[in-house]
């Protein structure tokens, strides 16, 4: 209780009456992340706290809905530690079924609304929900992938928005019984991205943020406070987006859903809505400044004081288009599902030191390992393996997948990465992006930020493609900013400029667009199999 008033207190001034409500509660006192709302609705309950569209919600009424639901849970069979399986579009839903399956004590598994039958099925199969909240715009896919997994109905389908809300209508705005310790604060799974094989489900229980120590150091240095009214735009069922709304909620901010990402509604959402802050993937971003400037400066944006990339790697070039758009703003982290927050690149660094993640935050143990298992030296590369009070105890039913990713309490995700003297960490590539030509490494990331610097180049991914002399060979997939031209010599001339030989592609195709998961991240899989 005292650890929740303390981190709430970052960024709220607590009132008598707050303060004495959220002390005689304090035996019925929610547990986990919802927490906070709870405390805010007590303090400030006529404040905004969420704004989807035309619906604006204050904490009293975010707070009752999400009574509301973990009622209606409850009701329906969902226990402490239990599976609720959610399939949504961002929403003032998305957000109500998350927080309300963590104050009932249950595990919301996230499923991409993009899936497809078999993804889905892979996903009941694997976590067995006792519940499935899904949206009706997802129901061809849903019934089927609920017939082929054997998924239990009627009571264990919940459609929205009908069925949501009928079910919301009838259930108490009370708060819901106490849960054990045990599953105080329920949890989430994520699925992996799945660049590589089937996604593994990375399950996180939820503890006091107060005793997060990377938490703490980046609510400092990235400065979030309780006027705070932030934009989301990335999906809601991963995991860094639904992270910066309890950042933020925590605090007693506001956040502003938009249903999907558009770079000129984005601009429009935070002139609108006297936006502060934002978390983007460098994919937005890069979309946002690829706008002609004429475009961009009829929004006003003066209000933005923080924007952090993360989720993928940030290009150099895009870092800068976007300090020259918006300011000096821009921050950079590293983390996962798995580690959570790892480094921070603080704003203009990311362009002083080209590539950097940034140092360690707070709390947070780095090693960089060779093939053998034994530390590098600074300056060479290894695979990163980091070690916090936030990594999750393993991959969910893989004890494989969990053997092969930790090493003595640290966990990699299979990132490479390199340390300066100055304790500035810059990520080299994925473990399996690395081409081996000629026996040499290679790490495609650097060739991927060459050509980015070239101005008619709005993106690119690099891979490896077999070749009979030297293994493998270079090969660019890239795409033309509008109403560019630039032939495949032009580029080439400008990577033998900047890079060794036996680092320029050999060969270079153009595409329309780079196929890419949900958070941003290239598919290398896809282009290796064209």
């Amino acid at each position: 209780m005292l650890d929740l008033l303390a981190l709430s207190g970052l960024g709220s001034n607590w009132t008598a009456q707050g303060l004495a409500k959220a002390l005689g509660e304090r035996r019925s006192f929610p547990s986990g992340p919802s927490a906070f709302i709870h405390l805010q609705a007590l303090n400030q309950p006529h404040k905004e706290a969420l704004v989807d569209g035309d619906l604006r919600l204050t904490y009293r009424q975010l707070d009752e809905s999400i009574n509301r639901l973990a009622n209606a849970l409850r009701a329906n069979g969902v226990g402490p530690g239990d599976r609720v399986a959610v399939m949504m579009r961002n929403s003032h839903r998305q957000v109500l079924a998350q927080w309300s399956i963590s104050r009932a004590g249950a595990i919301a598994v996230h499923v991409g609304y993009r899936s497809k039958t078999p993804e889905i099925v892979h996903v009941l199969r694997h976590s067995e929900p006792k519940v499935f909240l899904y949206h009706v715009e997802h129901e061809p896919e849903v019934a089927e992938a609920q017939r082929l997994a054997g998924f239990p109905a009627p009571t264990g389908m919940v459609r929205a928005p009908d069925g949501f809300d009928a079910l919301m209508a009838r259930s108490s705005a009370t708060l819901p019984p106490k849960v054990p310790a045990l599953h105080a604060g329920g949890g989430a799974m994520v699925y992996t991205s799945g660049t590589t094989g089937k996604p593994k489900g990375a399950a996180r229980g939820f503890s006091s943020l107060a005793k997060q120590l990377p938490v703490l150091d980046f609510l400092r240095k990235i400065g979030v406070r309780s006027d705070d009214r932030h934009l989301v735009s990335c999906p809601l069922y991963h995991s860094a987006a639904p992270a910066f709304v309890a950042l933020t909620l925590a605090l007693g901010g506001c956040v502003v859903i938009l249903e999907h990402f558009d770079p000129e509604t984005a601009l429009a959402a935070i002139e609108k809505e006297r936006i502060t802050s934002a978390f983007m993937v460098p994919t937005m971003l890069g979309r946002m400044v690829a706008l002609p400037s004429a475009t961009r400066r009829r929004y006003d944006t003066l209000s933005l004081r923080w924007i952090v990339s993360g989720a993928a790697p940030l290009p150099t070039e895009t870092a800068r288009r976007v300090e020259q758009a918006f300011g000096h703003i821009l921050f950079n982290f590293y983390g996962a599902t798995e580690t959570g927050m790892v480094t921070l690149a603080m704003p203009s660094e990311h362009t002083s030191r080209p590539g950097t993640i940034g140092r360690k935050l707070l709390g947070n143990e780095i090693r960089l390992l060779d093939e053998n298992g034994k530390e590098v030296p600074t300056g060479q590369v290894g695979e990163l393996y980091a070690r916090n009070t936030m990594l999750i105890e393993g991959y969910y039913r893989d004890r494989d997948a969990t053997s092969r990713a930790m090493r003595d309490g640290f966990f990699s995700v299979g990132d490479m990465a390199r340390v300066d003297e100055d304790g500035y960490y810059y990520l080299a590539d994925r473990k399996t992006d690395m081409v081996i030509s000629g026996g040499v490494n290679i790490y495609p990331r650097e060739i991927e930020e060459v050509l980015h610097s070239h101005p008619d180049v709005l993106e690119c991914a690099v891979i490896g493609v077999p070749d009979p002399d030297w293994g493998e060979s270079l090969r660019a997939h890239v795409v033309r900013r509008d109403g560019t031209s630039v032939t495949e010599e032009e580029l080439r001339e400008h990577c033998r400029h900047l890079l060794s030989n036996h680092k320029c592609p050999k060969t270079i195709e153009f595409m329309d667009a780079l196929p890419r998961n949900p958070t941003g991240k290239v598919l290398k899989r896809d282009l290796r199999q064209r």
